[in-house]
């Protein structure tokens, strides 16, 4: 169906995410950001503030988010069952292996954390509930995109544009591919200091009840800790706590 988008409401979701990449920023540098005219965008900026999505140091003078797309983003959690079905399973497997656990869903080309339990040691991975990364290098994101279609997948990966994060990342798109077809097989999907030196995880897909992989959960830590004797159970409780958590959502095992 053909829907006529309202340029007003697209530009000032431009600018609401400009802002989130840049955090404090003028006038003039929103308006040369999202390319638009100084007049047009403090109309915008000042509706914006109104509505309580923006908000202006009064030092400064310039912008940042609001309190109001908190409160919205909250809601949105809220009303997401998989939050609450996951969560008991996140805090069996951070306990057990005293690693960070996270959650996570596809947006574009990036994966988004949308809960995470810490794990209690001082070394440990740091993120962040809300936080994004680029699907390509991270083990929940090569999940979620295993998870897709052949045709939505060619789609998307046409779309990325790769960046060598460290030695092991792969950064060619037929060498993805490849790797892809081997996380769909197996299912799950390893990050083996791919985004990050020192940094390694196991994920694992989370399906509905039409068998669409939908989620994914992750377990990353130090990779003195991940990549040890220890790994092959790791594997097996990531996929058995992936398994489960798409019962409760429906999929029939």
């Amino acid at each position: 169906m053909y829907i006529n988008m309202i340029q007003s409401v697209a530009r000032a979701v431009y600018i609401l995410e400009y802002i989130s990449k840049h955090h404090m920023l003028g006038l003039s540098e929103i308006s040369r950001g999202v390319g638009l005219n100084k007049s047009t965008t403090h109309g915008l900026v000042a509706t914006l503030e109104i509505m309580g999505c923006i908000r202006q140091d009064q030092t400064t003078g310039k912008y940042a988010l609001g309190l109001k797309l908190f409160e919205l983003g909250q809601a949105v959690l809220s009303h997401m069952d998989i939050r609450a079905i996951a969560m008991p399973h996140l805090v069996h497997l951070a306990r057990k292996y005293e690693e960070t656990v996270h959650l996570a869903v596809l947006s574009h080309d990036e994966v988004v954390y949308i809960d995470k339990v810490d794990s209690p040691r001082s070394i440990r991975h740091i993120s962040q509930v809300g936080g994004r990364n680029p699907a390509y290098c991270t083990g929940v994101g090569k999940v979620l995109l295993a998870g897709l279609s052949d045709q939505k997948l060619q789609k998307l990966l046409k779309k990325i544009k790769f960046r060598q994060y460290t030695p092991n990342t792969i950064s060619d798109m037929n060498l993805l591919k490849k790797h892809l077809r081997k996380v769909r097989k197996d299912g799950y999907a390893l990050d083996q200091e791919e985004i990050e030196v020192g940094l390694s995880c196991v994920a694992a897909p989370i399906k509905n009840y039409r068998d669409n992989v939908i989620a994914a959960i992750s377990l990353a830590g130090p990779t003195s800790r991940i990549a040890n004797d220890s790994l092959h159970q790791l594997i097996a409780d990531i996929t058995e706590i992936a398994r489960l958590i798409s019962i409760q959502l429906g999929y029939k095992d």
